[in-house]
């Protein structure tokens, strides 16, 4: 790549651009970039606007987006669950309809691609600038996130850039830019394959285990410490059929925290201090995102004009599969009134005065404005702490239920039937108390585990990259969602023999990296 850009703390740097001109701004009580890597007191600095920058809006001119806080409603919205009931104010539109990250133009592939290569350069920074230095158990902290979060970006850009690892070709199919250098020559570099990717993905987690064996506690969810590696190694064993890995690794991660009772999990998903929760990013009140927060995207009463106008909703067919013992059932309110089409437009209802006031209810419980709509099977998993304003809530990055499903899994590909059913019931009983150990083996039992899945991790950015892994066909038919609103993107093929699954490398990639041409495109 040519686009090459440091970020120390708050300030970004950028050391070439041909396409973009980006503002150097030096505060008057900041750091120069040597001094902010002299140290590991102030590496720890960079850090903080690493874990920053994660969720918060780019202060790189001409980028908008905001981090995970976007990332991972874009990926849940084109893939199979998690439905728009409108067009609302046009937000995530190309998405749904899949002509965003099929187009090498569209700005999402561009800040995409620089939002990960921005975390990867500047932690590259820090791993470089600490050689010699002498160990120290901050530093160790420090080196430990340092290689975790560059395990972490490349894990997610050859997720989406190239092909499936379990569906594909690893060896030969091409990946993404290893990024490791932060020395000139400043010459962007060539495409990977997407198991050399991989390779380096598994060598970084091995480096930061190795570190944060020696290393301080953390102070802050935020921060990754040795629980968040094991919980990143558990994801990306699984991604490539390393399935003894992958359970023994989201074993680990999980040991330390406990699982969210039925009050919970109503709480509305809003905070890193829920016990469950392993890592996220904590959002204060001078750092909303505002119009660009997570909650904005997928929340239900965020106070803005994506969510008053445009409720999310589930699938209907995945909704079926929930019991009705199981609190997450309560995540979605299936008889809620279709104000985005009308009265008269809705089965549920009769009478109008009790359309209305059904309408009212919702909104009163959940703490709506006036403005907001109700739709269908409409979710309230995700609750503005303050109710209908644009407060800051928390975003979620990794979640103690997840480790569950993964160990699950990992057991039950590797045909321990028995263990694998026990870890999924040690999670499912905790949200149905009438569930029963499963009695499936096999590809039943494995199916049963996806189903959770889906149904657990519904809305926080993981669908997109299930259905590549599992190579899943995307058919909305009898989801609910309406043809006409969601055009190409209302039905594809399986990942396996559609290429349109991949993103598509930024085309101002192609124009500044002498090393990748054209004829390198998805």
């Amino acid at each position: 790549m040519k686009k090459y850009i440091y970020i120390i703390g708050v300030l970004i740097f950028s050391l070439s651009s041909c396409t973009k001109d980006y503002l150097v701004t030096t505060p008057t009580d900041a750091a120069s970039a040597s001094d902010a890597l002299s140290t590991p007191a102030n590496m720890m600095v960079v850090l903080n606007g690493v874990h920053r920058n994660m969720y918060a809006q780019s202060s790189v001119s001409g980028y908008t987006n905001a981090g995970e806080s976007y990332i991972m409603p874009m990926l849940d919205f084109p893939a199979s669950d998690a439905l728009h009931s409108t067009t609302g104010n046009g937000w995530f539109l190309g998405t749904l309809r899949w002509i965003r990250h099929t187009n090498p133009n569209a700005g999402d592939m561009e800040w995409v691609w620089s939002h990960f290569y921005q975390i990867t350069m500047t932690v590259n920074n820090i791993i470089n600038a600490a050689e010699g230095m002498p160990e120290e158990e901050l530093l160790d902290q420090v080196l430990g996130e340092a290689y975790a979060y560059r395990a972490y970006t490349h894990f997610n850009l050859v997720r989406l850039w190239g092909r499936d690892y379990l569906h594909g070709n690893p060896s030969t199919d091409p990946g993404i830019p290893i990024m490791l250098v932060t020395k000139a020559p400043y010459e962007g570099q060539k495409r990977n394959t997407v198991k050399e990717v991989y390779d380096q993905i598994l060598k970084d987690l091995d480096a930061s285990i190795a570190y944060f064996e020696n290393a301080s506690k953390r102070d802050h969810k935020s921060d990754i410490n040795i629980d968040v590696v094991k919980g990143i190694a558990a994801r990306v064993n699984l991604a490539i059929g390393n399935w003894d890995e992958a359970a023994k690794y989201a074993n680990e991660a999980r040991q330390d925290y406990r699982l969210m009772n039925h009050d919970d999990i109503k709480i509305g998903f809003n905070s890193i201090k829920i016990p469950e929760i392993m890592w996220g990013g904590e959002v204060v009140a001078d750092q909303t995102n505002y119009f660009r927060a997570w909650f904005y995207y997928i929340g239900t009463n965020f106070n803005g004009s994506q969510n008053r106008g445009n409720p999310k909703f589930i699938n209907h067919k995945l909704y079926a599969k929930i019991s009705d013992t199981d609190v997450r059932k309560d995540l979605w309110v299936e008889k809620a009134p279709n104000v985005i089409d009308g009265f008269e437009n809705d089965p549920n209802y009769t009478d109008e005065d009790a359309f209305w006031a059904a309408n009212k209810a919702i909104k009163d419980e959940y703490k709506m404005a006036n403005g907001h709509k109700t739709y269908p099977f409409m979710s309230v998993k995700f609750l503005n702490s303050t109710g209908a304003t644009i407060d800051p809530d928390d975003v979620l990055y990794m979640r103690a239920a997840e480790m569950y499903l993964i160990e699950a899994e990992g057991l039950a590909q590797q045909g321990k039937d028995g263990e694998a059913s026990q870890v999924l019931f040690d999670l499912v009983s905790t949200r149905d108390d009438s569930y029963a150990n499963s009695t499936n083996t096999g590809s039943e039992l494995i199916e049963e585990i996806k189903v959770h899945r889906r149904i657990e991790l519904w809305g926080e950015g993981f669908r997109w990259y299930d259905m590549l892994r599992y190579d899943e066909e995307l058919d909305r038919e009898g989801t609910g969602a309406d043809p006409t609103l969601y055009q190409d993107g209302y039905k594809q093929a399986k990942p396996s023999v559609n290429p349109k699954w991949l993103y598509q490398i930024p085309q101002s990639e192609i124009n500044s990296n002498p090393n990748i041409s054209i004829s390198d495109q998805n």
